[in-house]
């Protein structure tokens, strides 16, 4: 015969319901401060954004005052030793290599930090740092300055992506500061979207209007994003106006350009 004694009794007894509820709470709480660090993390880094922006349009405003000249274009930067020539058109392209130049200027001004090649290092990953700045975003999220073109026909020579909302013939004319994510291999251009909708949106009315088209910034789709899905604007048929945040979109869909000036 088993005797079992108040000691086996005891050991074998489970825990109880207040015991497991406090149990399920403390869970509960490590989980809920877990998401809410990192929405903090999110937040902080969405407004280093703003931080960004202001510095970059800080240091290409002092290297103007300084040198006549847009970074990337100065037409003589090689007698200053800062890099290489632009051509002096007053407009950053890409396609003669002066979104590189731009750092390579502000770098070797001592106007921002770092130093940079001013020639494209090949694969996306290798460039952050190299011949683009890596922003306090983050995430391989990078900067460029570039000029909007004022040619309905847009195309991807502005560093901007053929299907930029629509900014292209509406309101082109402009040298832009855009934010966003590389693309492909030897493409320094960040065409690619970082943002959700609301957090683009969010930054939209802290420093300007609100409204996706119009004003300092504007958000844009990712390039050669059609009009079927995936959208950050509600309208990315460039030159037809109208373009509003597409807030049905929950995914990461945005990427920001800022309006420096024509």
């Amino acid at each position: 015969m088993v005797v079992l004694s108040s000691f086996n009794l005891k050991k074998k007894k489970g825990f109880t319901l207040i015991e497991l509820s406090i149990v399920i709470v403390i869970i509960g709480l490590i989980v809920a401060g877990v998401v809410g660090g990192q929405s903090l993390v999110r937040q902080a880094k969405i407004r280093s954004l703003i931080s960004d922006y202001n510095k970059y349009q800080i240091a290409m405003n002092t290297f103007k005052l300084e040198y006549s000249s847009l970074a990337g274009d100065l037409s003589n930067a090689s007698n200053y030793g800062i890099g290489n020539d632009g051509n002096g058109d007053k407009r950053i392209f890409h396609e003669n290599s002066e979104v590189l130049y731009a750092w390579q200027h502000l770098g070797a001004a001592n106007l921002v930090q770092g130093t940079y090649t001013g020639a494209d290092a090949g694969n996306p990953d290798d460039q952050i740092g190299v011949n683009v700045p890596k922003t306090s975003f983050g995430d391989s999220v990078t900067a460029i300055f570039s000029y909007l073109t004022d040619s309905v026909s847009g195309g991807n020579d502005n560093c901007l992506g053929t299907n930029t909302s629509l900014l292209f013939g509406l309101h082109g004319g402009f040298n832009v500061l855009s934010f966003g994510k590389l693309q492909d291999i030897h493409d320094n251009c960040p065409v690619l979207p970082f943002l959700k909708v609301a957090e683009a949106h969010g930054i939209d009315n802290k420093i300007d209007d609100g409204l996706a088209d119009s004003g300092i910034l504007f958000s844009a789709n990712q390039s050669d994003t059609n009009n079927d899905g995936n959208r950050c604007v509600d309208n990315n048929v460039r030159g037809t106006g109208g373009a509003n945040y597409d807030f049905d979109e929950t995914g990461v869909t945005c990427r920001l350009i800022f309006k420096l000036g024509r």
